[in-house]
């Protein structure tokens, strides 16, 4: 048994050359990591005017338009250091080169709502994602980072829902 996820609707914005990093210093993948935005338009601030340079693999906007603003190969400018299991901290390599971040466009107060349409394609994302790299942990910013909350107000258990039915609609039994 095994799944393959359909192609999603993405958007291309790529983020200028300061945004980014060609490569991932050697690393593959270990996991993805939810971020919300703190802002409403973050678009081209992910991709071009943030100063220093902030980027992410994904932004995905309330109306659940899903924007490649870096490609899953190279290293999005997300989630900085942090510390998690064996992964180094601080003083060694960047947790950016181990993770796939998505950002959730959202002011990130704690009452501003994810809309289904955003958490739906969130969940596609990552679904997608388990499909290319394999089944690798999804965690907050806040899980890895001590000095962030994000996703505040984030209801992870409507997005394992969502990872469900998506999975069951993906799941090819052998004949």
């Amino acid at each position: 048994m095994y799944f393959n996820s359909p192609p999603l609707a993405i958007v291309d914005h790529p983020a200028d050359a300061k945004h980014r990093t060609i490569g991932r210093a050697g690393q593959f993948p270990q996991w993805i990591v939810i971020h919300h935005t703190g802002g409403d338009n973050s678009l081209n601030w992910l991709s071009t005017t943030s100063a220093p340079p902030v980027s992410c693999h994904r932004l995905i906007s309330k109306a659940g338009v899903n924007y490649k603003i870096v490609q899953d190969k190279d290293t999005a400018y997300c989630a900085g250091y942090a510390v998690v299991g064996p992964i180094p901290s601080k003083t060694g390599l960047n947790f950016n080169y181990y993770s796939l971040n998505i950002e959730l466009e959202n002011r990130g107060n704690g009452t501003d709502e994810y809309p289904f349409a955003q958490m739906q394609m969130c969940a596609n994302q990552v679904v997608e994602w388990w499909a290319a790299y394999g089944f690798l942990p999804v965690v907050g910013h806040g899980d890895v980072d001590s000095g962030k909350n994000d996703p505040l107000g984030f209801d992870w258990s409507l997005l394992y829902r969502l990872i469900k039915d998506r999975l069951s609609a993906c799941l090819v039994l052998p004949a």
